[in-house]
């Protein structure tokens, strides 16, 4: 049987349309489509489908001329590929701290953080909530500063009305297995700059000279042109990140169906929402103006200790419940940043970060429907319940 989380839409019907290989499919990739798609969504002019986010995150970077001596403002508060792809292209990565409620990195806390050397700046939206952009541009525009606004976890959300995406320099979201939008592995990269474009397609294309800001002319109908024996192809060194059409296809018939597989998440975190009122746990605040797309529902539990927070989730697993995942460890945390002397430097520097994390519990939100989510979140009541008084801890 066939999970319908990959067959609900038109997932098969246009794997088929590329495993014809038939020349209408070769006029109109999926590739391109895709491409268009989120143009017209999220109201901007040019983007980039590529093999995963990490991918595009290196690739902005790259457009953006960062490079060695430089710097990079970003939050502990995330996956280590916000730190290390900064690392990979010869900059120094610098932490600021994050807001309290949203769990977002804190714009006053990235102002205190600039230096000369600040060359961009890396701010994610988290768990699904967009970040406090606004600010963050406000500063870079001070500063003449690239700003990259990682949305891999967070898609149809809304900031102050608008939907994300459109006001940095860059943006970008992931199509990686538990994503809203998840083809196993995936990514795109947006910008309204036509030259940072450029710079970003023909890097993660491999340094073909024909790519533009739009799109790729090298198609599988090949232009006479580009078949002459003496016709030149690379005028820059590039990687191949490209998107596949078998991937592309399958995110495409997704995308048609983008609305609904956001809802039904924002459905199930109103069944958390339930769940936690009147606990002594702190779900994550979505500011007024603002829509989560709830990657995950993550709350702030009471417990200061690991072996609390182990208590809690060993209870809830006897009782039959879900599995539910701690946050990642501050980025400075992890073995290879410790050896490279970013734990010494950063410990106690973002303290809420380092508070927040070891506090975080991060519950599902893609079951398949809002009845299987609700037979775990009956069991998490239990949890609270026991919690609450005191029979496991």
């Amino acid at each position: 049987m066939i999970d319908p989380k990959w067959t609900s839409g038109n997932e098969l019907k246009y794997l088929q349309k590329v495993l014809s290989n038939a020349r209408e499919h070769k006029k109109s990739p999926f590739t391109d489509r895709l491409e268009s798609a989120f143009c017209e969504l999220y109201n901007v002019k040019y983007a980039i489908a590529m093999n995963s986010a990490t991918s595009a995150i290196h690739t902005a970077l790259v457009a953006s001329g960062v490079g060695e001596g430089d710097e990079v403002i970003t939050t502990p508060y995330t996956v280590l590929v916000d730190s290390s792809m900064p690392l990979l292209v010869g900059a120094t990565p610098v932490f600021a701290d994050i807001d309290y409620e949203t769990h977002n990195i804190d714009p006053t806390s990235i102002a205190e953080r600039i230096t000369d050397r600040t060359k961009a700046i890396i701010a994610v939206s988290y768990h699904g909530l967009p970040v406090d952009i606004d600010p963050i541009m406000d500063i870079a525009r001070k500063h003449n500063i690239i700003v990259i606004e990682d949305n891999a976890q967070t898609q149809l959300a809304r900031y102050k009305d608008r939907y994300i995406g459109n006001t940095a320099h860059f943006s970008l979201w992931s199509f990686e297995r538990t994503k809203h939008l998840s083809t196993g592995e995936g990514g795109l990269l947006a910008t309204n700059d036509e030259r940072l474009a450029v710079e970003a397609r023909k890097f993660a294309g491999m340094g073909f000279k024909n790519l533009t800001a739009g799109k790729s002319k090298m198609v599988a109908i090949t232009p006479k042109d580009f078949q002459r024996p003496d016709y030149t192809r690379h005028d820059r060194i590039g990687l191949n990140y490209r998107y596949n059409e078998f991937c592309a296809a399958v995110a495409m018939a997704q995308f048609e169906r983008l609305e609904q597989i956001v809802k039904l998440r924002q459905q199930i975190a109103k069944l958390y929402d339930e769940a936690f009122d009147g606990t002594d746990f702190e779900p994550q605040i979505t500011p007024e103006g603002y829509s989560h797309a709830y990657f995950t529902y993550c709350v702030k539990s009471p417990f200061e200790n690991t072996q609390d927070w182990l208590n809690f989730y060993n209870h809830h697993e006897e009782l039959g419940g879900d599995d539910f995942y701690g946050m990642m460890q501050p980025s400075y945390f992890e073995p290879i940043m410790i050896e490279m002397g970013y734990a010494e430097k950063y410990r106690g520097k973002c303290p809420v970060a380092e508070n927040v994390q070891k506090r975080s519990m991060l519950f599902k939100t893609n079951y398949r429907t809002v009845e299987e989510a609700n037979k775990h979140i009956d069991v998490l009541k239990m949890t609270l319940k026991d919690h609450s008084e005191g029979k496991f801890i």
